[in-house]
């Protein structure tokens, strides 16, 4: 029964709750939690010294892989893989463009699959339905050349009737989308959006080439995500200095420049060429947090305010 499941997923919540404070209170990984030498040698980067947020290497770890790993009902799942990009005091780190940068090419180098769905660490999947909904537009032959992106709308759960600090913004996320459907399309929001992988690598018309082959669109990945050769690369691509003296964050990728990267992106996406689609079904696609205090919408809006600032000034 549904209670029952329930209470089973609420009991693995607690234990794994109980165990991941334990770590931390350890400040390593204990040798009872690890199962075998990749664990071991993927966990002992954290215990490393001088390993810190700021400052630590690059930690790619694959954790489920497509071809080998089975659910309770013997189905495949498909990949999942854990990144950590290398950090620097000493280099920029270009804040959430620069994360997604290298989830791009990281993800180029494993599998290079056509579409990729960003979606915020606050927000969960409410509809199954929604990649298929997704789908319908890019693949569909009159569109697929120019269409870079399916944006759903960011919808939030949790919020008093009363919306006491405004944070459902039905204008930005549902109102605006729905006229600019009839125009370019709706503006990147930066999560609940599928995309075509082929939009960051320049216009529709004129493809702008990566600095190496295995990052291109078109490029088909014919090795294991755990053969060395592609691990090697993953790794290479997601160094701190990797982007120095290349297109990326400018003419390839998700742009930089501006403290909102994600309309920034998308307007410069649009600006080459790009359309894209806003999909709002009846059950939301997406569900995420709002701020729930003042204070966290106030800087949220500031920063908004000052992104949309620089993008003005940019373009």
């Amino acid at each position: 029964s549904s209670c029952s499941q329930r209470t089973i997923l609420q009991k693995m919540y607690e234990s794994m709750k109980e165990r991941v404070e334990q770590v931390l209170e350890k400040g390593k990984v204990g040798e009872e939690y690890i199962t075998n030498e990749l664990e071991r040698k993927a966990f002992i980067k954290w215990t490393n010294h001088g390993f810190t947020r700021q400052d630590h290497p690059t930690v790619i770890q694959v954790l489920l892989e497509s071809c080998k790993n089975k659910d309770a009902t013997n189905h495949l799942m498909p990949n999942l893989i854990y990144v950590s990009r290398e950090k620097s005091k000493t280099s920029s780190h270009n804040f959430k463009a620069g994360a997604l940068n290298v989830l791009l090419r990281v993800s180029a180098t494993m599998t290079n699959a056509p579409i990729i769905l960003n979606l915020d660490c606050d927000m969960y999947s409410n509809d199954p339905r929604t990649p298929l909904r997704a789908l319908c537009y890019l693949l569909d032959p009159k569109l697929m050349s120019q269409l870079a992106y399916v944006q759903f709308p960011q919808i939030f759960h949790g919020i008093n009737k009363n919306d006491t600090y405004s944070c459902e913004y039905k204008r930005i996320f549902c109102c605006n989308p729905l006229g600019l459907d009839g125009m370019l399309g709706p503006s990147y929001v930066g999560t609940g959006c599928f995309f075509n992988r082929r939009a960051f690598f320049g216009s529709p018309s004129a493809i702008v080439p990566p600095e190496i082959p295995e990052l291109g669109p078109d490029n088909v990945v014919d090795k294991f995500i755990q053969s060395q050769p592609i691990l090697e690369l993953a790794h290479k691509v997601a160094g701190c200095n990797y982007e120095y003296k290349t297109k990326w964050g400018y003419e390839v990728g998700f742009r930089y420049g501006s403290l909102i990267e994600d309309f920034f992106t998308g307007f410069r996406l649009q600006c080459e060429g790009w359309r894209s689609i806003f999909c709002n079904p009846k059950r939301a696609a997406f569900l995420g947090d709002a701020p729930i205090n003042l204070v966290d919408a106030l800087n949220q809006l500031q920063r908004w305010s000052i992104g949309f600032l620089q993008v003005m000034f940019s373009s």
